[in-house]
């Protein structure tokens, strides 16, 4: 009768033992979760608006779905943890990549007005595109801090100090012609698809350098190390440079005008060279994605 007594008891503890575990698990999970939506400023939210209409990619509904999968025992409190960390990172990741595009985009209409000659070289680039990629990109950037549910967290010195010199490398990258138009105008594909690449090689190698050396100035994780900088210089320049070529292909095979002058006007070279612009960055993600999960 005892040991009856006693078996049925310990059988009580363990289910609510077993109860009172999941419970934990469960608010640690939506801790989790809420962490992650409270980061989100406006454009990470705009994000997962787009993803949530869409259903394409991660979203938050997608995570609070696992909470309760986790809840009826069909998934594992790793899987779901795995998951929201998931989506936190693409969230950043795109969030970045808009404040790029924007960046890019105000670069190149400020710095197309304001010289309004043919193609832009890199010290006109410079004068031009990095002053306003550095205001666009710090105020964007402080922007989404300002409206993410975080205390305090819009002035920043440190990520202001960053994004400053991440929008300044983006507005001169942006704004900087490709060469692609020479080789439409000469009526030589090949010509567009080297100017491309070569355009972007040095971009994304000078990109990936400055970002390295950034990250040494201003995190505390990250120390100094050759062998890195060199592989961040040479990863950027290889995606930038390979989707360069890709892009060059395009614009060269969507042209109306290959093998002869043309004429844009304003509007039309703003438009022109912000959707190559947005291109690239684009495919560059979506390069960096691929060679990240090989």
């Amino acid at each position: 009768m005892t040991e009856a007594l006693t078996n049925m008891n310990a059988g009580n503890l363990g289910g609510f033992y077993n109860k009172s575990y999941i419970s934990t698990k469960t608010q640690e999970l939506e801790n989790k979760l809420k962490e992650v939506q409270d980061e989100q400023g406006f454009l990470g939210k705009s994000w997962n608006c787009f993803k949530e209409i869409t259903n394409l990619g991660l979203s938050n509904s997608d995570c609070e779905k696992l909470v309760d999968k986790y809840n009826n025992g069909e998934i594992s409190f790793e899987e779901a943890v795995s998951y929201i960390e998931d989506f936190q990172s693409k969230q950043e990741t795109m969030s970045e990549l808009g404040a790029n595009i924007l960046t890019g985009i105000g670069a190149i209409a400020f710095a197309t007005t304001a010289l309004a000659a043919g193609p832009i070289g890199w010290i006109a680039a410079i004068a031009k595109g990095a002053p306003i990629g550095a205001a666009l990109k710090t105020g964007l950037k402080t922007l989404d801090r300002a409206t993410n549910n975080i205390d305090g967290d819009a002035i920043d010195a440190k990520e202001m100090a960053k994004d400053a010199i991440s929008g300044a490398l983006t507005g001169t990258t942006s704004a900087v012609s490709s060469g692609v138009g020479a080789g439409i105008k000469a009526g030589k594909i090949g010509l567009s698809i080297f100017n491309g690449a070569k355009c972007g090689a040095i971009c994304g190698g000078v990109s990936g350098a400055a970002s390295y050396l950034t990250d040494v100035a201003f995190e505390d994780d990250v120390e100094f190390n050759t062998g890195e900088l060199l592989e961040n210089a040479a990863t950027s320049a290889f995606v930038s440079g390979t989707v360069g070529a890709v892009v060059g292909g395009g614009m060269y095979g969507l042209s109306a005008n290959v093998g002869k002058e043309a004429t844009k006007t304003l509007g039309q070279t703003i438009v022109a060279d912000s959707t190559s612009s947005t291109t690239r960055k684009l495919l560059g993600q979506g390069e960096r994605n691929i060679l990240s999960a090989v």
